[in-house]
């Protein structure tokens, strides 16, 4: 990616989703290691001889970079607004299902006021009507029972008339 005045050329290849800033500051560090253990080294060596003794400072810089956020702090905040952002959405699903609940329960909650109403108005016709029915079977049980007694008493009262009229 970048070479300095003495020819040394350093670079980094990544995925796609790796932050090229991150690319960049491993870069950095990787340069800062490499030149301060090897810099003089480099300038003379000959091709490949460093690869065994540099293998170890390469080898520790990609560990520290395999994960972009212990390195990054953009990185990081934005995992966590990320993992914020996927709770705040829960978070929503959750109080929608509530007032969905809520309504539910809210026309429910009328349906049975209307059914209340209904039930009280029909048993109050029926409570009506059953006074009417009772009313009518006592008047005419009563009837009844002066037709009964007016037959039997009549009969008596005119035999007691002609016995009280012979005397």
């Amino acid at each position: 990616y970048g070479a300095d005045l003495d020819g040394l050329c350093c670079a980094v290849i990544t995925g796609t989703q790796y932050q090229s800033r991150v690319a960049i500051q491993m870069l950095t560090d990787l340069y800062k290691d490499f030149t301060a253990k090897y810099g003089s080294d480099a300038k003379t060596a000959a091709e490949n001889a460093l690869s065994k003794k540099a293998k170890n400072v390469l080898s520790d810089c990609c560990k520290k970079y395999e994960d972009p956020s212990k390195v990054d702090k953009t990185s990081k905040v934005l995992g966590q607004v990320d993992a914020v952002k996927g709770q705040m959405q829960s978070n929503i699903a959750n109080m929608l299902k509530n007032t969905e609940k809520a309504e539910s329960l809210a026309e429910k909650s009328d349906q049975l006021n209307e059914q209340a109403s209904v039930f009280k108005k029909r048993s109050t016709d029926l409570k009506k009507q059953m006074q009417w029915k009772n009313l009518k079977m006592t008047l005419l049980l009563g009837g009844l029972v002066l037709v009964i007694l007016l037959a039997i008493l009549i009969p008596v009262i005119k035999n007691a008339k002609k016995v009280a009229g012979k005397n």
